[in-house]
């Protein structure tokens, strides 16, 4: 036999469609075991947070995750149901409420002691329906004329444990106007939705934390309540002690004090925490 009816069979053999096709199944299996590989390392984390924080984290998940590769999930209710859902025993990475529920919750061992950190604080604001008339709330006397004078009044439910409703009940009371005002309140699940309310316009003054006025299109901040009046509300975060990714929440809680975050938050009505105030 020739000597190139001999080979041919071998060239064929190594430049064949068929075992072309086999090398490159090859290399987009072992491109796929690498991604899964790569993917494997990458985390799923859970905050638990204050509702006043909503606004502020809108863009978190997917900023986080073109940074750093770890999905977040962030799942939202007033300081009270925060609290309540880390009792019961749902997982999370790392919970936001302010300093008093968090030391509860390291105290029952659900948030690692030493993990905590502050984040950010806010004042409570009044709101009025963009468009409308401003009122004076610049002091005490003025700013109780403006309740006397709304005709409705939305802020976040005591009942639900928003830290805002709880003191603003407590504030209309101590201002002696609790009777004329109080039948005129709508109570809602948090300032924020309570805020989207009156930008429907179901009622006609917003009280609430202003890091729940600032991001509701439709409404317009008047200002912070008279300081003498005011609530000073510190959100603090901690890295929950069953945590699956603790080095990956770590590095979560590290973020959320960065410039990247710090930036929304004051974009949104926080006050930013330095190691020196």
């Amino acid at each position: 036999m020739p000597f190139d009816n001999l080979t041919m069979p071998y060239r064929t053999r190594r430049c064949s469609p068929e075992h072309f096709l086999m090398k490159t199944k090859a290399g987009l299996l072992l491109a796929i075991v690498l991604v899964t590989m790569q993917s494997a390392h990458a985390a799923d984390l859970v905050i638990f947070s204050a509702a006043a924080m909503k606004g502020a984290l809108e863009n978190l998940p997917e900023n986080y995750l073109a940074a750093t590769g770890d999905r977040v999930r962030l799942i939202y209710g007033t300081a009270g149901q925060v609290r309540d859902r880390a009792i019961s025993g749902q997982a999370f990475d790392l919970v936001i409420v302010p300093p008093e529920p968090l030391a509860k919750l390291t105290e029952q061992d659900l948030v690692r002691k030493g993990s905590q950190v502050d984040v950010a604080r806010v004042r409570l604001g009044v709101a009025v329906k963009a468009g409308a008339a401003l009122p004076a709330i610049n002091d005490d006397p003025a700013f109780t004329r403006a309740l006397l004078d709304a005709p409705s009044i939305g802020m976040a439910d005591p009942a639900t444990g928003a830290t805002s409703g709880i003191y603003l009940a407590r504030l209309i009371d101590r201002l002696g106007i609790g009777g004329t005002v109080a039948p005129k309140v709508k109570y809602y699940p948090e300032g924020q939705t309570a805020m989207e309310a009156m930008a429907r316009g179901e009622v006609s003054l917003g009280l609430g934390q202003t890091s729940e006025i600032k991001p509701v299109h439709g409404v317009t901040l008047v200002g912070p309540i008279p300081e003498d009046l005011q609530l000073v509300t510190t959100y603090a975060a901690g890295i929950g002690t069953k945590s699956e990714h603790p080095d990956a929440a770590q590095k979560l809680l590290s973020y959320l004090t960065g410039p990247a975050v710090q930036t929304s938050l004051k974009a949104n009505g926080f006050d930013l925490v330095s190691p020196t105030n």
